[in-house]
């Protein structure tokens, strides 16, 4: 496998000629890769349109309602919005579950006929308030109740008493008890108010139709949802390939031709397009890949309370990965220097620009033997006539006897 891969690589995507790019090129070659790679994007957003959306199906409004623990208390009903309505809402009507459209366009509609919910919280929330005040009454009367302060009033006159609202030792237990009266008045009122509503027909049926259908509909959702992402980037890839081959079937023939400007072009296209291709696959990989042993595999972590065991392989794993990555890229990066060195257009190219093949410095060739940099050997002796000449290229400057460089 990994030669093949090699091959592969060294035969499309490595060009031993010397021509280079200019910087006006190369800035060009990266907006086209920039637009490309949006235009991509736009191309794949397009054809996942045409597919059935789960989260249009089975609507967020649905799903709350769905996943609410107490459909039975009018406070929780913050799903009750309206729809608003646009160009598409026809067509997503059409694409609704007919469970989650009872449930939204039926039950929910007779539930808000019968009970406005707005009332219903303004009452709780004037309740709430007087509840408030009595409360704020009640912990200032348990603060000083049954203290010396108290026994000490029980001779005075209720005119010189120094709590507020006079009251004295005589009246307070009577004041007490009146707060408290009010206070589980308040309380019963609040509870009949969500009993009428929670007792209610229209709300008794639509909790039982919303427990009846629960269990199916978020399997469905589920299910739609994993269908929907398979489908997605199945769809992505239909719409890569053709591009990716192309681009990599062009790129080859201007490989062949020699046509360096055009290969590197299409090279780039080739990865650009290459990018989103692997990600698809690899999202693909992982929506069908098995996740049971994985999720058994971090429960157990978790139960014997050592989590960061499984951070730690994790961590291992993306530096063995790196790793391996790095040393290969360092390893073929010092063997294209090497060659790069050996290379008789890149040792002219070097001399011709009095700069080191090896650092890349400025060198004087005619007066100095080494790279001040690199120390790297400039200079070496003529096996003919014996006279220092240019190492690595062709032939002797002083006599013309041509030299062997091995």
């Amino acid at each position: 496998m990994k030669n093949p891969l090699k091959t592969f690589y060294k035969n499309n995507f490595v060009y031993t000629g010397s021509e280079k790019l200019s910087k006006l090129t190369i800035l060009f070659i990266i907006f086209l890769d920039i637009f490309i790679f949006i235009t991509i994007g736009l191309g794949i957003d397009f054809q996942i349109k045409v597919l059935n959306n789960p989260n249009v199906t089975f609507s967020q409004q649905c799903r709350n309602i769905v996943n609410s623990k107490s459909l039975n208390d009018f406070n929780n009903y913050i799903y009750t919005y309206e729809n608003y309505n646009n160009k598409y809402q026809s067509i997503k009507e059409k694409e609704i579950d007919p469970r989650c459209n009872t449930i939204v366009n039926e039950k929910l509609k007779i539930v808000k006929s019968e009970h406005n919910i707005k009332i219903l919280k303004e009452k709780q929330r004037k309740i709430n308030q007087q509840q408030s005040k009595v409360n704020s009454e009640l912990s200032y009367l348990r603060e000083n109740y049954n203290t010396v302060l108290f026994e000490k009033m029980s001779s005075q006159d209720s005119s010189k008493s120094i709590i507020k609202d006079d009251i004295s030792s005589e009246n307070i237990k009577s004041k007490y008890n009146k707060y408290l009266k009010h206070n589980e008045e308040l309380k019963k009122q609040k509870e009949n108010i969500a009993k009428e509503f929670s007792n209610s027909k229209s709300v008794k049926e639509f909790i039982e139709f919303v427990d009846l259908n629960k269990k199916q509909i978020l399997g469905d959702y589920k299910s739609a949802s994993k269908s929907y992402k398979i489908k997605k980037e199945l769809i992505s890839l239909i719409f890569l390939f053709p591009l990716l081959f192309l681009s990599l079937y062009i790129m080859k023939k201007y490989l062949k031709n020699e046509k360096y400007t055009l290969y590197i072009m299409f090279k780039n296209i080739v990865i650009v397009t290459l990018i989103p291709t692997i990600i698809s696959i690899l999202n693909l990989i992982y929506i069908l890949l098995p996740k049971i042993f994985l999720e058994k595999v971090l429960n157990f972590f978790y139960q014997i309370e050592i989590p960061f065991v499984v951070y730690y392989f994790v961590i291992v794993l993306f530096i063995l990965i790196f790793g391996y990555i790095i040393v290969k890229i360092q390893k073929r990066y010092r063997e294209n220097i090497k060659k790069l060195e050996q290379n008789s257009i890149s040792n002219i190219q070097s001399y011709n620009k009095s700069i080191c093949v090896k650092c890349q410095n400025r060198v004087d060739y005619l007066n100095m033997k080494f790279c001040p940099s690199c120390q790297n050997e400039l200079k070496i002796k003529c096996p003919s006539c014996n006279k220092d000449t240019i190492k690595n290229l062709n032939n002797c400057f002083n006599c013309g006897h041509k030299l062997n460089k091995n």
